[in-house]
């Protein structure tokens, strides 16, 4: 028989070990907070609509900066490969990125980084 110490120290060490690494799969999981400058904005589309969807688009509020902005992709709550790179500026304050939601279920992007278009 296991020493009542022993089991109840190793029983609180799982315990401590399964709540950190929960707490760092939401940490991973969690959408970077949006920039002043740049935003996911929802637009109505008819494409999108046609499943009860809006158009995801990454826009630029003050385009007469530009702005370098990388995006992660999310489908079915589950983080893709897709980490594509966005030039916002004059010409192109918004990006169109694609529909909430698609024939086979939800999608959403979260904003990884934003920085200044260099020159």
């Amino acid at each position: 028989m296991k020493h009542p110490l022993r089991l109840i120290s190793t029983t609180l060490a799982v315990f401590l070990l399964q709540a950190l690494l929960a707490q760092a799969d939401n940490t991973a999981t969690e959408p970077a907070a949006q920039s002043s400058e740049v935003r996911l904005i929802e637009v109505d589309d008819a494409d999108c609509a046609v499943n009860d969807g809006k158009l995801i688009t990454l826009t630029n509020t003050q385009p007469q900066t530009a702005k370098v902005v990388w995006v992660d992709r999310w489908y079915l709550d589950k983080q893709t490969a897709d980490h594509t790179k966005h030039v916002l500026d004059r010409e192109h304050p918004s990006a169109s990125l694609g529909c909430s939601i698609t024939r086979a279920g939800s999608q959403h992007w979260t904003i990884y980084s934003v920085t200044d278009l260099p020159g």
